[in-house]
């Protein structure tokens, strides 16, 4: 049954972020481009390893919203920054996340849950084995299965402990409910050969896969869930630097854009925060890669 949800006095959305490992991570950018937009954020590490690195960032922009007036509890009733821990790769940890932490840190003192308005989903991974060190040709089994575990598998599992505080709970649901979102993180890799993404290209063409099948699963009026993917053009993140020839794949981005530069993490960001408020889009895949993904060679300029 899915649950009624508590009212917030503030009007406030809630939206999660999972998968930030430091400052550079499209998962940060994405969380403070949902801020500035007045959502109460929670951002997830994996584990021990990113624990202090990410408490230091949410510490350092709670301060800088309590500076401005702007925190919930700084004066300004506005917009509030948490982090929780997350492994993904760990079905118990993802059920404690949405069962436990988030309703803990959100208490809103009804006994009612809150609602998650919106998901984000930056999580990605590959062993060395399968990226640096390999081909495509060469990726072992398990590292096949681990890098579609992480980066893909991971989506349907927060999609569906998630959806008890995603869902707009049909008919039940107050007249002025509006769709939540999910939105994950891709790249150019899933539907083009990519020098050098090996095993990533496949495991990212699964994550598009699924947020198509859950667009469809979850948008009809019992849930009234949108799924969407930004397909971002290569940017540096710890994540990235895990490519053989990253630099070189910047420098062609680059020369064959049709703005002719790279794009950063916060306009990637700009349109993950768009899509978690954009009510008639599900389904799609939106490029943010400079217009590199239209231009069939090189660009004389």
């Amino acid at each position: 049954m899915t649950p009624a949800f508590a009212s917030v006095s503030s009007g406030r959305r809630a939206a999660l972020v999972v998968g930030v490992a430091n400052g550079r991570s499209l998962g940060w950018a994405a969380a403070r481009s949902l801020l500035s937009r007045g959502y109460d954020v929670a951002v997830t590490y994996q584990s021990d390893r990113f624990r202090k690195g990410v408490e230091a960032l949410v510490q350092a922009e709670d301060e800088a919203l309590r500076s401005a007036g702007t925190a919930a509890d700084g004066g300004g009733g506005g917009p509030s920054i948490d982090c929780v821990p997350c492994d993904v790769s760990c079905d118990d940890s993802v059920r404690a996340l949405f069962a436990e932490r988030l309703p803990a840190l959100w208490e809103v003192g009804t006994g009612r849950p809150r609602r998650l308005d919106a998901l984000v989903h930056s999580v990605a991974h590959a062993s060395a084995d399968a990226m640096k060190d390999g081909t495509l040709l060469s990726t072992e089994r398990g590292d096949f299965s681990a890098a579609h575990d992480i980066s893909a598998y991971s989506l349907l599992l927060l999609a569906r402990h998630g959806l008890p505080l995603l869902s707009a709970g049909g008919a039940s649901a107050p007249s002025c409910a509006s769709s939540s979102s999910i939105t994950a993180l891709t790249y150019l890799g899933s539907t083009r050969a990519v020098p050098n993404y090996n095993v990533m290209g496949p495991a990212k063409a699964s994550l598009e896969a699924i947020v198509r099948g859950l667009a469809l699963e979850l948008g009809v009026d019992a849930h009234r869930v949108r799924a969407n993917a930004v397909s971002a053009g290569p940017v540096g993140t710890l994540a990235a630097r895990g490519i053989r020839g990253f630099t070189d794949m910047r420098a062609e981005a680059e020369a064959r854009s049709a703005i002719g530069r790279n794009v950063t993490a916060e306009e990637v960001a700009e349109a993950v925060a768009f899509l978690a408020g954009a009510e008639g889009i599900t389904g799609q895949i939106l490029f943010v890669d400079g217009g590199y993904s239209a231009v069939a060679g090189p660009v004389v300029r």
